[in-house]
């Protein structure tokens, strides 16, 4: 039951929104963060194979085509020959200038020979007339007991034999006694008699040399295989390896079907590479290329535990966020109690100083009204001129009281947000004119003058509250005639260069103010420093008034001044079109 309770507590408390929060979002990111990862390195992944495959075929199409003009020249070399001994009979100078005009005597084609129809060595360009290799029998061999038995031999591999020619795994020559790979084609006379074999023995150390110049990493190397699966040629890591080995029964089927391409493998070694293969034109031969994926994959890898240790970072820092964040979720929800605490209490004090401000202007502004009435009466029916002076001064003194007793009200009424406005379209010019002639005694009392300057472009009317803009440049007109000692006021209005307000300054030649004043002086109760108030008086509320004013009718007021120059106060009001 007391975890029930504690629950609900948790519900209707004002931090519980903030948890559900941060566990969704905590949840968010990581789940974000993790599923952004994760795709990232498998579109790596699969780009990394697709490069991979791709170069790998690219190598072995390279190699095809080294390969193929190899094959092409030789076979063309063995139908020479054997044209040649269909029409004369064996020629043993013959045989020697068609192997050297090959070209690849002796590092590729090691040999070119005939073996006559009863499976015995003739002749070769390493042995023209037999007489080093005693006419050895070749009968056992495959690649001559394909042709000159082939119902007793068995049967040949798949595909090894291709329109009459034969192709062996390799084979050390008993003639050469080198490592080759034997080609040979049966040569029949014009009757169908079967007058013998032709050989060509392709050196397998050619091709080894060739592969080994192929970098595919430690791994990774170059086949050349049959399409009966039987490895010819095979270099590994740079160095040739055993050939008495087979393809993987799948590989050999892609490559019965396929002319190129690229696919994943795994090798005799129980290595997975990734194979690029490539036919070798029509002959029943293929060049694969491969590279193991754990090279292939290296960079990958340091790609995948770099992401894997960012995903870690991501949680532990999202997982301590979220307990710092929950952990201050109450501290917050505490001070934001205390602060609403504090603000209501600020309200009701608020409330309680406009109230009080309220009924002290009733009870103030009614003597002041009878002080100010017998002051004006004394002033005008008393005969003497010492007792129409002071009752002057009685009447100013209340004036001033009441003018100071309505700022406060004022500002008390902007800050409760109950002072009310009144928008009507004023003639802008017989205002200004008004306010003018309305402080030309004091500035001429003071040996200043007063100009009034109106701009043509300026509109006739002005959609505002004439009393508080009159209030406004009344302050203002008021503080320039107080603060300068000689010189000129300028009350001017122009129409701003966005043609959507009208600008109304009121410039002075008096000492300026410093920069670091301007802004406290919009503050209550505040002129600058304390000498200005010392020598000119007054309580520092006329600027915050007019401020708070200007911003009441959507308006605002701004200040320039320089030290020695002056100062130009800007009301800035809306035409209304852009109200």
């Amino acid at each position: 039951m007391k975890s029930v309770a504690y629950w609900r507590r948790w519900q209707r408390g004002p931090g519980s929104i903030y948890w559900v929060f941060a566990c969704a979002f905590s949840a968010l990111v990581l789940l974000g963060g993790w599923a952004a990862i994760a795709g990232l390195l498998r579109w790596q992944w699969q780009e990394t194979l697709q490069a991979e495959m791709r170069q790998n075929t690219n190598t072995a199409l390279a190699l095809k085509e080294h390969t193929l003009r190899i094959l092409d020249t030789v076979d063309q070399a063995m139908l020479r020959l054997g044209r040649g001994v269909e029409a004369a009979g064996f020629d043993s100078r013959e045989v020697v200038r068609i192997a050297n005009e090959t070209g690849m005597v002796p590092h590729i084609l090691t040999q070119l020979s005939f073996v006559g129809s009863d499976g015995r060595f003739v002749g070769s360009n390493l042995d023209p007339d037999g007489t080093r290799s005693q006419h050895v029998n070749l009968m056992e061999r495959d690649h001559i007991r394909v042709h000159l038995a082939p119902v007793v031999s068995s049967q040949p591999p798949p595909g090894m034999l291709h329109a009459g020619l034969f192709i062996s795994q390799a084979l050390r020559g008993k003639v050469s006694g080198v490592w080759a790979i034997q080609m040979s084609r049966k040569v029949v006379s014009a009757d169908g008699r079967t007058l013998g074999v032709v050989v060509a023995s392709l050196n397998q150390s050619h091709f080894t040399d060739v592969y080994r110049g192929v970098e595919l990493g430690s791994q990774g190397g170059v086949v050349l295989a049959g399409l009966d699966g039987v490895v010819r040629v095979r270099v590994i890591g740079g160095a040739s390896t055993p050939t008495d080995m087979w393809l993987p029964e799948s590989l050999v089927r892609i490559l019965r079907t396929q002319d190129h391409g690229a696919t994943l493998s795994a090798s005799s070694d129980r290595l997975e590479r990734v194979i690029g293969y490539s036919r070798i034109g029509a002959y029943p031969l293929a060049v694969l290329s491969g590279t193991s994926l754990e090279e292939a994959f290296a960079s990958w890898r340091a790609t995948r535990n770099i992401g894997l240790l960012l995903s870690a970072l991501l949680t532990v820092a999202v997982v301590a966020f979220v307990s710092v964040f929950l952990g201050s979720v109450q501290r917050l929800a505490r001070s934001h109690a205390a602060l609403q605490r504090s603000e209501a209490h600020a309200q009701r004090a608020n409330q309680a100083k406009s109230e009080f401000l309220a009924a002290m202007s009733h009870e103030l502004r009614t003597p002041l009204t009878s002080i100010r009435g017998f002051a004006e009466l004394m002033e005008l029916r008393s005969s003497e001129a010492r007792v129409r002076e002071q009752s002057g001064l009685i009447r100013q003194a209340a004036e001033h009281l009441n003018a100071l007793l309505t700022e406060i009200l004022d500002l008390a009424k902007i800050e409760a947000g109950a002072m009310p406005i009144h928008m009507e379209p004023v003639a802008l010019k017989p205002l200004l004119r008004e306010v003018t002639e309305l402080f030309r005694v004091s500035a001429v009392s003071k040996g200043l003058a007063l100009h009034l300057s109106v701009a043509a472009q300026v509109p006739a009317t002005l959609e505002t509250d004439r009393l508080k803009l009159k209030q406004m440049i009344n302050n203002l007109l008021s503080n320039a005639i107080k603060f300068t000692a000689e010189g000129s006021i300028s009350l001017e209005a122009e129409l701003a260069p966005d043609a959507r307000h009208v600008r109304i300054h009121v410039r002075d030649t008096g000492a300026g103010i410093p920069v670091e004043q301007q802004a406290r002086i919009f503050e209550k109760f505040s002129q600058g420093n304390a000498q200005i108030s010392y020598e000119h008086g007054g309580t520092g509320l006329g600027l915050s008034l007019s401020r708070a004013l200007a911003e009441l009718v959507g308006g605002q007021l701004t200040l320039e001044s320089q030290v020695g120059k002056g100062s130009t106060f800007t009301i800035t009001l809306p035409l209304p079109s852009a109200a």
